[in-house]
């Protein structure tokens, strides 16, 4: 008596642990050919699989042949092969799980500043830097900020944050988007030691932007700083400024000769 009394009690627990993770990945997600999905039967290891989905939408399984789930939900699915096992005879009220380990039917997209934007199959408990790392990583034009779309909402991910553990690495969810954005830029111009292009951190000024250029050149006329920025319909505004402003994304900084 007390033998089975801890049986089910083992069982409880295995059923208590499970329910998170089946809430987690089926989330309301519907089957669909291409996903791999794995079957199993308590008490039944012989009849468990993993297999893909059939582009028929069935799936090959043990001792009932095709059976077609895509479109199914997972509570569908698995209520399907249990009326079936238990109609031909092989088993007494079954209880059937299905998890799935890859969603090929569900994908996400990777676009803007990766090497290899494109879709991509969502498997179970994929967080956004392995999917990130599948599309080849973010170029070198990237930021070092994505966007993620999810149900009409943006959320934007630091990935230096990511690195270091400040941020979450979330999981995917099917049917997310993932942008990388483009790094902005300052352009500095003129006399400066090392006249180009440079990434524009938070916050940055006029003098930051020129200190990163390596400083004005031996030639630079301190006074006569010039700051082109795209204005409110895109054109360039030109102005003289304080080496204090802050620059805005693409601005274009030039610094003038001295003539004494």
């Amino acid at each position: 008596m007390m033998r089975a009394w801890l049986r089910w009690c083992c069982v409880l627990v295995c059923v208590g642990m499970l329910m998170p993770l089946q809430a987690a990945e089926k989330n309301g997600a519907r089957l669909g050919a291409g996903d791999v999905v794995r079957v199993s039967v308590y008490g039944n290891p012989d009849l468990s699989l993993e297999a893909e989905i059939a582009s028929n939408g069935k799936l090959n399984v043990p001792l009932l042949g095709d059976v077609a789930l895509a479109g199914l939900g997972f509570d569908e699915a698995e209520q399907l092969l249990a009326n079936k096992w238990q109609a031909a005879g092989v088993l007494q009220k079954p209880h059937v799980n299905i998890l799935i380990v890859e969603s090929r039917s569900q994908m996400v997209s990777v676009w803007g500043e990766v090497n290899r934007p494109g879709q991509y199959p969502l498997r179970v408990d994929t967080p956004l830097s392995a999917m990130l790392a599948q599309a080849g990583g973010v170029s070198a034009g990237g930021a070092q900020r994505v966007e993620l779309l999810r149900h009409g909402k943006t959320t934007e991910i630091d990935l230096a944050k990511l690195a270091s553990g400040q941020q979450q690495d979330l999981l995917l969810e099917p049917g997310d988007q993932l942008h990388v954005k483009r790094q902005a830029m300052v352009y500095v111009y003129g006399e400066v030691a090392r006249p180009g292009s440079y990434p524009l951190t938070e916050g940055m000024t006029v003098m930051q932007s020129i200190v990163v250029a390596g400083g004005f050149s031996s030639r630079a006329d301190e006074d006569d700083i010039v700051l082109q920025q795209p204005g409110s319909k895109g054109e360039m505004e030109e102005k003289s400024v304080h080496p204090g402003d802050p620059v805005s994304a693409d601005a274009v900084i030039r610094v003038g000769e001295s003539w004494f």
